[in-house]
């Protein structure tokens, strides 16, 4: 019985060390999820700010693979799998988009 529950434990934190994940800070906060910022919206004209405070980076097969929590990534086959961060905003009916 202490043989299993000691294997078991052994297993355990060999799986944690190879599944660990590493956060990348962009602005030196917490690990926080993108988030956005509505400063202006009227008929003519949206202004806002999105900030990604960072993403999680994962050691596979001798590279880092990045994504960002709760967001997806581009995965075309062929191209690098980029992490995305994307909201819907409804562009005002203007001649122009700036």
């Amino acid at each position: 019985m202490k043989k299993t529950i000691l294997i078991t434990l052994i297993l355990l934190f060999i799986s944690v060390g190879l599944f660990a994940e590493e956060w990348i800070s962009f602005n030196g906060k917490g690990e926080t999820l993108p988030n956005y910022e509505i400063f202006q919206s009227n008929s003519s004209s949206v202004e806002f700010e999105v900030d990604i405070p960072g993403m999680d980076s994962k050691n596979v097969d001798n590279y880092n693979r990045v994504y960002i929590p709760e967001h997806t990534k581009m995965d075309s086959v062929g191209f690098p799998e980029v992490p995305m961060v994307t909201y819907l905003t409804a562009i005002p009916g203007c001649e122009f988009v700036r």
